[in-house]
Protein backbone atom coordinates (compact mmCIF):
# COMPACT_ATOMS: atom_id res chain seq x y z
CA UNK A 1 0.00 0.00 0.00
CA UNK A 2 1.36 3.40 -0.97
CA UNK A 3 1.86 5.82 1.70
CA UNK A 4 0.13 8.97 0.47
CA UNK A 5 2.44 11.58 3.06
CA UNK A 6 1.39 14.52 0.84
CA UNK A 7 -2.07 14.14 0.79
CA UNK A 8 -2.64 12.53 4.33
CA UNK A 9 -4.41 9.94 2.50
CA UNK A 10 -5.61 7.44 0.03
CA UNK A 11 -7.56 8.55 -2.71
CA UNK A 12 -7.75 5.23 -4.31
CA UNK A 13 -7.46 2.08 -2.25
CA UNK A 14 -7.44 -1.36 -3.35
CA UNK A 15 -5.58 -4.05 -4.97
CA UNK A 16 -5.52 -4.83 -8.51
CA UNK A 17 -4.10 -8.34 -8.00
CA UNK A 18 -7.06 -8.96 -5.79
CA UNK A 19 -8.94 -7.87 -8.43
CA UNK A 20 -7.76 -9.99 -10.75
CA UNK A 21 -7.44 -13.14 -8.39
CA UNK A 22 -11.80 -12.53 -8.09
CA UNK A 23 -11.87 -12.02 -12.15
CA UNK A 24 -9.83 -15.26 -12.32
CA UNK A 25 -12.55 -16.94 -10.04
CA UNK A 26 -15.75 -16.24 -12.57
CA UNK A 27 -13.64 -17.04 -15.32
CA UNK A 28 -13.91 -20.81 -13.89
CA UNK A 29 -15.48 -23.26 -16.35
CA UNK A 30 -17.55 -25.48 -14.67
CA UNK A 31 -17.11 -29.15 -16.75
CA UNK A 32 -21.27 -31.06 -16.65
CA UNK A 33 -20.29 -34.80 -16.65
CA UNK A 34 -22.22 -36.98 -19.67
CA UNK A 35 -24.11 -40.34 -19.24
CA UNK A 36 -21.43 -43.06 -18.84
CA UNK A 37 -20.70 -44.83 -22.41
CA UNK A 38 -22.64 -48.18 -22.41
CA UNK A 39 -25.64 -47.10 -20.09
CA UNK A 40 -28.98 -47.80 -21.52
CA UNK A 41 -32.32 -47.74 -19.94
CA UNK A 42 -34.70 -45.74 -18.41
CA UNK A 43 -32.08 -44.27 -15.59
CA UNK A 44 -29.87 -43.54 -18.72
CA UNK A 45 -32.41 -41.18 -20.07
CA UNK A 46 -33.33 -39.46 -16.97
CA UNK A 47 -30.17 -38.80 -16.28
CA UNK A 48 -29.62 -37.70 -19.67
CA UNK A 49 -32.68 -35.29 -19.36
CA UNK A 50 -31.57 -34.17 -16.29
CA UNK A 51 -27.95 -33.32 -17.46
CA UNK A 52 -29.24 -31.53 -20.51
CA UNK A 53 -31.14 -29.05 -17.61
CA UNK A 54 -28.38 -28.80 -15.88
CA UNK A 55 -26.57 -28.11 -19.15
CA UNK A 56 -29.18 -25.25 -19.96
CA UNK A 57 -29.03 -23.84 -16.06
CA UNK A 58 -24.92 -23.97 -16.79
CA UNK A 59 -25.25 -21.67 -19.67
CA UNK A 60 -26.69 -19.14 -17.97
CA UNK A 61 -24.64 -19.24 -15.07
CA UNK A 62 -21.03 -19.12 -17.25
CA UNK A 63 -22.54 -15.86 -18.96
CA UNK A 64 -22.96 -14.37 -15.88
CA UNK A 65 -19.92 -15.12 -14.35
CA UNK A 66 -18.16 -14.13 -17.72
CA UNK A 67 -19.43 -10.72 -18.05
CA UNK A 68 -18.33 -9.96 -13.87
CA UNK A 69 -15.35 -11.31 -15.20
CA UNK A 70 -15.01 -8.65 -17.64
CA UNK A 71 -16.50 -5.97 -14.74
CA UNK A 72 -13.50 -6.60 -12.74
CA UNK A 73 -11.15 -6.33 -15.28
CA UNK A 74 -12.40 -3.31 -16.54
CA UNK A 75 -12.16 -2.16 -12.40
CA UNK A 76 -8.64 -3.14 -12.37
CA UNK A 77 -7.89 -1.27 -15.49
CA UNK A 78 -9.68 1.85 -13.48
CA UNK A 79 -8.06 1.23 -10.41
CA UNK A 80 -4.79 1.09 -11.37
CA UNK A 81 -5.44 4.26 -13.54
CA UNK A 82 -6.64 6.18 -10.16
CA UNK A 83 -3.40 4.95 -8.48
CA UNK A 84 -1.01 6.41 -10.93
CA UNK A 85 -3.02 9.46 -10.47
CA UNK A 86 -3.19 9.09 -6.86
CA UNK A 87 0.88 9.02 -6.65
CA UNK A 88 1.31 11.96 -9.29
CA UNK A 89 -0.91 14.28 -7.36
CA UNK A 90 1.24 13.09 -3.69
CA UNK A 91 3.94 13.95 -5.47
CA UNK A 92 3.37 17.03 -6.12
CA UNK A 93 1.68 17.19 -2.49
CA UNK A 94 5.80 16.42 -0.94
CA UNK A 95 7.28 18.92 -3.11
CA UNK A 96 4.64 21.71 -2.07
CA UNK A 97 4.55 20.88 1.59
CA UNK A 98 8.61 21.70 1.54
CA UNK A 99 8.37 24.57 -0.13
CA UNK A 100 5.58 25.90 1.82
CA UNK A 101 7.43 24.75 4.93
CA UNK A 102 10.67 26.84 3.19
CA UNK A 103 8.52 30.09 2.69
CA UNK A 104 7.27 29.81 6.16
CA UNK A 105 10.37 30.15 6.93
CA UNK A 106 11.89 32.84 4.14
CA UNK A 107 8.82 34.76 6.19
CA UNK A 108 9.87 34.52 9.37
CA UNK A 109 13.25 35.63 8.54
CA UNK A 110 11.92 38.53 6.51
CA UNK A 111 9.38 39.40 9.38
CA UNK A 112 11.95 39.57 11.86
CA UNK A 113 14.80 41.79 9.36
CA UNK A 114 11.21 44.15 8.18
CA UNK A 115 11.00 44.76 12.30
CA UNK A 116 14.62 46.19 12.40
CA UNK A 117 15.03 47.23 9.22
CA UNK A 118 11.68 49.53 7.37
CA UNK A 119 13.70 48.39 3.70
CA UNK A 120 13.06 45.04 4.46
CA UNK A 121 9.09 45.22 4.36
CA UNK A 122 9.09 44.67 0.47
CA UNK A 123 11.17 41.53 1.24
CA UNK A 124 9.08 40.38 3.90
CA UNK A 125 5.90 41.47 1.64
CA UNK A 126 7.30 39.38 -1.17
CA UNK A 127 7.92 36.32 1.36
CA UNK A 128 4.74 36.17 2.29
CA UNK A 129 3.02 36.24 -1.14
CA UNK A 130 5.45 33.33 -2.17
CA UNK A 131 3.84 31.41 0.81
CA UNK A 132 0.30 32.27 -0.10
CA UNK A 133 0.92 31.07 -3.28
CA UNK A 134 2.41 27.97 -2.51
CA UNK A 135 -0.38 27.36 -0.14
CA UNK A 136 -3.18 27.39 -2.47
CA UNK A 137 -1.24 25.66 -5.08
CA UNK A 138 -1.22 22.81 -2.18
CA UNK A 139 -4.67 23.36 -1.79
CA UNK A 140 -5.74 22.97 -5.43
CA UNK A 141 -3.64 19.28 -5.75
CA UNK A 142 -5.41 18.91 -1.97
CA UNK A 143 -8.76 19.20 -3.83
CA UNK A 144 -8.10 17.46 -6.66
CA UNK A 145 -6.75 14.51 -4.84
CA UNK A 146 -10.73 14.84 -3.20
CA UNK A 147 -12.57 14.74 -6.12
CA UNK A 148 -10.25 11.27 -7.59
CA UNK A 149 -11.49 9.75 -4.19
CA UNK A 150 -14.84 10.75 -4.46
CA UNK A 151 -15.16 9.67 -7.98
CA UNK A 152 -12.92 6.39 -7.43
CA UNK A 153 -15.65 5.44 -4.37
CA UNK A 154 -18.75 6.06 -7.08
CA UNK A 155 -17.06 3.77 -9.71
CA UNK A 156 -16.38 1.07 -7.02
CA UNK A 157 -20.28 1.34 -6.29
CA UNK A 158 -21.13 1.12 -9.53
CA UNK A 159 -18.83 -2.07 -10.05
CA UNK A 160 -20.93 -3.50 -7.27
CA UNK A 161 -23.93 -2.96 -8.77
CA UNK A 162 -22.90 -4.04 -12.33
CA UNK A 163 -21.81 -7.37 -10.17
CA UNK A 164 -24.83 -8.01 -8.15
CA UNK A 165 -26.68 -7.72 -11.27
CA UNK A 166 -25.02 -10.49 -13.40
CA UNK A 167 -25.17 -13.15 -10.28
CA UNK A 168 -27.52 -15.91 -12.03
CA UNK A 169 -30.80 -16.56 -10.05
CA UNK A 170 -30.72 -20.54 -10.77
CA UNK A 171 -30.66 -23.38 -8.39
CA UNK A 172 -27.15 -24.44 -9.77
CA UNK A 173 -25.75 -21.18 -9.18
CA UNK A 174 -26.32 -22.05 -5.32
CA UNK A 175 -23.75 -24.87 -5.64
CA UNK A 176 -21.45 -22.28 -6.92
CA UNK A 177 -19.79 -21.12 -3.47
CA UNK A 178 -16.89 -19.20 -4.41
CA UNK A 179 -19.09 -16.87 -7.20
CA UNK A 180 -22.18 -16.85 -5.01
CA UNK A 181 -20.07 -15.91 -2.20
CA UNK A 182 -17.99 -13.05 -4.40
CA UNK A 183 -21.03 -10.99 -6.03
CA UNK A 184 -23.11 -11.54 -2.11
CA UNK A 185 -20.26 -9.89 -0.68
CA UNK A 186 -18.74 -7.46 -3.05
CA UNK A 187 -20.71 -4.46 -2.33
CA UNK A 188 -19.63 -4.40 1.40
CA UNK A 189 -15.73 -5.40 0.45
CA UNK A 190 -15.32 -2.53 -2.66
CA UNK A 191 -15.03 0.25 -0.04
CA UNK A 192 -15.23 -1.11 3.25
CA UNK A 193 -12.91 -3.03 5.68
CA UNK A 194 -11.44 -6.62 5.41
CA UNK A 195 -13.25 -8.95 7.39
CA UNK A 196 -10.86 -10.80 8.37
CA UNK A 197 -6.63 -10.58 7.36
CA UNK A 198 -6.50 -14.17 6.20
CA UNK A 199 -9.44 -16.37 4.07
CA UNK A 200 -9.64 -18.03 1.20
CA UNK A 201 -11.92 -17.83 -1.58
CA UNK A 202 -12.24 -14.36 -3.98
CA UNK A 203 -14.22 -12.35 -1.82
CA UNK A 204 -11.55 -12.74 1.14
CA UNK A 205 -8.90 -12.00 -1.15
CA UNK A 206 -10.57 -9.01 -2.36
CA UNK A 207 -11.98 -7.86 0.47
CA UNK A 208 -8.54 -8.09 2.48
CA UNK A 209 -6.63 -6.12 -0.58
CA UNK A 210 -9.46 -3.52 -1.06
CA UNK A 211 -9.92 -2.43 2.53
Amino acid sequence: MADYRGLGFDPAPGSAGAVAAASARCAVEVPVPGVPVGWEGAAAEGLRTRLEAVVSELTAVRRAMRAASEVLDAWATTLLGNQRRAEDLDRRAVALRRDLSDAADEVDRAGALAAFTPAHAEVHADAVARHDRVARQLDDVLEEARLLARDHHAEARRVAERLRSEEPSTALADALADFSALTAELASVLLGPPARAAGRGAADAFAAGLG
